[in-house]
């Protein structure tokens, strides 16, 4: 039985540093344009009230050439985008992966090196180490392909982000298979959901690099 598809997509935007996101989203800012009265930063995309902490979500980085265990959280100063999908998606995944493309093209050169996409591909089966990395490079400069054959492993790490989804019935090594994902959803800092503006994403990124300091 085929899996229904999931029209929601959601891309997280992982804390600069734990500590830094915790000043920002508890009214800490520095007085900078970006934030309210209230200090906290305010952001086009979806906040949530306390922040996902998935500091502690670790899956292989297969990007290197032996892969390592890696945690879901971004270096001092930097910004970690995470995003939870498949290579033979075909619509919402390239969609999202082109915006975002664009959107670390409208920022400055010195931001947009502080930024990191990471993919997690939820179809490991088809998305080789090769393959993933191959995708994400097309469309961005900065990537790790976050990619586990353990199941549980996944399973932990899409429920940690607040992610679900399904691969349906096949034969193994089948080349041609259903996979459904949704994601409602270091610490998150914001949300993204399918559709968003790539101006919104990167006005978001300016403004928590801005507040996470110069590189």
């Amino acid at each position: 039985m085929s899996a229904a598809r999931v029209p929601v997509r959601s891309l997280m935007v992982v804390a600069v540093a734990v500590l830094v996101a915790a000043g920002l989203l508890t009214g800490c800012g520095d007085g900078d344009d970006a934030t309210g009265d209230d200090g906290a930063l305010e952001l086009a995309g979806v906040v949530r009230t306390p922040a996902l902490d998935v500091s502690a979500v670790e899956l292989p980085n297969a990007s290197e050439p032996e892969p390592v265990p890696t945690l879901m959280k971004a270096d001092d100063g930097e910004v970690l985008l995470v995003y939870f999908g498949y290579t033979s998606c075909p619509d919402i995944c390239p969609t999202t992966l082109s915006d975002i493309s664009v959107a670390l093209g409208d920022l400055p050169a010195d931001q947009a090196e502080r930024v990191t996409v990471g993919m997690v591909t939820v179809d490991p089966e088809r998305d080789s180490a090769e393959v993933l990395s191959g995708y994400l490079g097309h469309f961005v400069d900065r990537s790790m392909a976050l990619r586990t054959e353990d199941p549980e492993a996944l399973a932990t790490a899409a429920s940690a982000f607040g992610v679900r989804f399904e691969v349906a019935e096949h034969e193994p090594g089948a080349d041609a298979y259903e996979v459904s994902h949704s994601a409602d959803t270091g610490t998150v800092v914001v949300e993204w959901p399918f559709g968003f503006e790539s101006t919104d994403m990167a006005a978001d990124l300016t403004a928590i690099l801005g507040a996470s300091g110069s590189a």
